[in-house]
């Protein structure tokens, strides 16, 4: 019999790593974003997609990053290949971002035809080129995959992925997110720095100012922070009140209606404390796993109530719920460092297939929100609320650097770690 899969509860050791204030240029300077593209961005594994968006010969998606495009595309023998999104003959885009299929790739200026192994098969009127055209096939981008997701790196001499990923992969294991499913796909605009809204959900200090109304069934001040080599985690505890509340060490209205109620808890009959009621809820959790089609014994109390929420370095953030994950993943603006692209994909469990959804294209500038698009926007749009304001703030006279404390130790090891591919 296979040993359970576990995910580690403990405390990872804290690092030391000072409290020298964080300069605000990084998030403010062109100069800063370029030193970024150079030597960080080029050089990291990043999340693309996911391998169900590719399921068959000659399907592929895009990724953007930057000024870069990539085609991650499905190949005749099953496996994934990615390319350079660009016509090597006078640097046309081959395709628009998103998703397709091809049974080869047209270029739309001249008609150049590329495989989709990438190679040149057709040059228009290839006799009109003295020097011919070898060479000149699609330029390949390192591409693997995890648990049914996608990265890729620009930088062809890259450690392979699982050297990346570090424990990443071995903490996620008993999730087997290969089986899980698209249910929500947007991508909107935001004005701020990629940082700044990746700090926004590295930390639970925000919620008794942003998410007032959640501090009733959520736990900010017993929220456990770790720090691995390039990655944090921070275990955020739900279906228990925060001790800010009124409510604190009770069985909540918030607990009992959105948690117990929700799930199929009968709410009537339940007797108990804070402790009762998480064993109730996760045991309500483990009863849905065969109508689901899957298997919650590799998950513990914990995860089966609370927030496993990972930041792999430098973009993605992973909210992780037994039923549900919300993976965002933070891409910077090409030209503007006062700009990104906020991605935002929920994930499920679900019996049978999903009708895959298209990606939804919003601008908050524009006044776009979450609200009404899917379960949990209002909670999303008071954190998008906040970051234009910060970005705003930082370039103010008035305020000169990030003060952190204890609770934001995973900026604090983000930027440790950007320093390791920048320099101080």
């Amino acid at each position: 019999m296979a040993t359970p899969l576990r995910t580690p509860h403990e405390r990872a050791p804290i690092p030391a790593l000072g409290s020298e204030p964080i300069p605000k240029e990084r998030y403010t300077t062109r100069e800063y974003a370029d030193r970024e593209w150079r030597r960080m961005w080029t050089r990291v594994w990043l999340l693309a997609g996911r391998e169900s968006d590719a399921p068959e010969p000659g399907d592929y998606f895009s990724f953007e990053i930057g000024p870069e495009s990539v085609l991650i595309v499905r190949q005749r023998d099953g496996s994934l290949a990615a390319r350079y999104n660009v016509c090597t003959h006078r640097g046309n885009r081959l395709r628009e971002p998103g998703r397709g299929h091809a049974e080869r790739f047209a270029c739309l200026f001249h008609g150049w035809q590329f495989d989709l192994d990438g190679k040149l098969i057709a040059p228009l009127d290839p006799e009109s080129f003295p020097q011919g055209c070898r060479g000149l096939d699609l330029r390949a981008v390192r591409c693997e995959t995890w648990a049914g997701f996608v990265f890729v790196n620009l930088d062809p001499d890259a450690a392979p992925l699982s050297e990346y990923l570090g424990v990443i992969p071995a903490h996620l294991a008993p999730y087997h997110f290969e089986d899980w499913q698209v249910a929500f796909d947007a991508t909107i605009e935001i004005d701020c720095n990629w940082k700044t809204s990746v700090d926004a959900f590295n930390e639970a200090y925000h919620l008794s100012a942003t998410h007032t109304w959640t501090l009733e069934f959520s736990d900010d001040v017993r929220t456990q922070y770790d720090c691995y080599e390039r990655h944090t985690r921070m275990i955020f505890p739900e279906v228990q009140a925060s001790p800010r509340h009124p409510g604190a060490d009770t069985v909540t209205p918030g607990i009992r209606d959105l948690f117990l109620k929700r799930i199929g808890v009968d709410v009537d009959a339940f007797r108990g404390g804070p402790a009762e009621a998480r064993a109730a809820f996760a045991e309500a959790v483990r009863k849905l796993g065969p109508a689901l089609g899957c298997d919650f014994s590799e998950l513990s109390e914990s995860q089966l109530c609370d927030d496993f929420h990972y930041t792999l370095f430098p973009n993605v953030t992973f909210n992780i719920h037994s039923l549900f994950t919300w993976v965002f993943t933070h891409r910077p603006h090409p030209d503007d460092p006062h700009r990104m692209f906020f991605d935002f994909v929920s994930l499920v469990r679900a019996p049978g297939k999903l009708p895959r959804p298209e990606k939804q294209k919003l601008c908050a500038r524009d006044g776009d929100r979450f609200a009404g698009r899917c379960e949990g926007g209002e909670l999303m749009d008071e954190d998008l609320y906040n970051l234009p304001r910060i970005q705003a703030g930082m370039r103010s006279a008035g305020f000169r650097s990030l003060h952190l404390g204890d609770q934001e130790i995973r900026i604090r090891h983000f930027h440790r770690t950007l320093e390791g591919y920048l320099g101080r």
